[in-house]
């Protein structure tokens, strides 16, 4: 199926490991000038390498795509080598964990930063192109935590903020769609990520279970019984991202191999 997008510029923030990689690596397939955005060099660069050697046309930038500076630096940079991202992946580290009665302010202040504030200013750098050429996709990849807030683990911050940036995605869609801009987010579940294995390692250990065993009894219950990849979550992003998909805004997609018991 052609996706419509060969040609277009992608700009991909946490594009060097895991489900930003996998978008990455998708884009590239499919024809985009790809840009992978990330803050650890020796990474970007194993991550360039690999989307290259696939036959990408890709480059990578050393930003921090949590802040205001590190994403305009990203922006610039593709926009010198390739040109304005036609399209965005919004994918940034969520900020510091914990329950609500261990953390403090500092934390729930980096989780608003994180989650809103940074795709406020990520938006507002890639619209006036978009806008100018009436077309261009933003995707956000979130989690499923949007339809159901975790409750074992310990997300307070993230629960309360991951929500706040979906409201906003919900108000742009409506203000940019009448541009040709579409705005949508991506709920993961259970994607077998590095970040996820560290985590799920210590819980695993806190149980007395192996991360492999642990695996298994939690995926047992999903109606697809497995866990999810980077590539599952890349494939949505692509079409969403795509010219089939221009009639698809303001939406959250969740990718979780059916687990959450919810209807809406």
């Amino acid at each position: 199926m052609d996706l419509g997008i060969s040609g277009k510029v992608a700009l991909v923030f946490g594009g060097s490991k895991g489900i930003g990689l996998g978008c990455a690596h998708e884009f590239a397939r499919e024809g985009c000038k790809t840009v992978i955005a990330a803050r650890t060099q020796a990474t970007i660069d194993d991550a360039v390498a690999e989307v290259a050697a696939a036959g990408g046309a890709v480059i990578g930038i050393s930003a921090d795509c949590t802040s205001k500076e590190g994403i305009a630096k990203a922006v610039q940079v593709s926009t010198d080598a390739f040109g304005p991202p036609d399209i965005l992946i919004f994918n940034v580290d969520s900020g510091p964990k914990g329950s609500f009665l261990e953390v403090d302010d500092d934390t729930f202040a980096a989780a608003n930063n994180n989650n809103v504030m940074a795709f406020r200013w990520a938006v507002q750098a890639v619209v006036p192109h978009m806008r100018e050429q009436s077309w261009g996709r933003i995707l956000t990849i979130g989690t499923n935590s949007v339809k159901a807030p975790h409750r074992k683990l310990a997300r307070a911050a993230q629960n309360t903020y991951r929500v706040g940036a979906l409201a906003l995605s919900k108000t742009i869609s409506a203000e940019l769609g009448p541009m040709g801009i579409t705005v949508n987010t991506l709920g993961t579940g259970a994607i077998a990520t590095p970040q996820f294995r560290e985590v799920f390692t210590r819980i695993a250990a806190a149980q007395g279970q192996t991360y492999d065993e642990h695996i298994a009894e939690r995926t047992s219950g999903y109606p697809v019984p497995r866990m999810g990849t980077p590539e599952d979550m890349a494939a949505a992003a692509a079409f969403l991202c795509s010219d089939r998909a221009g009639f698809i805004t303001g939406q959250v997609l969740v990718i979780d191999g059916g687990n959450l018991e919810v209807l809406q």
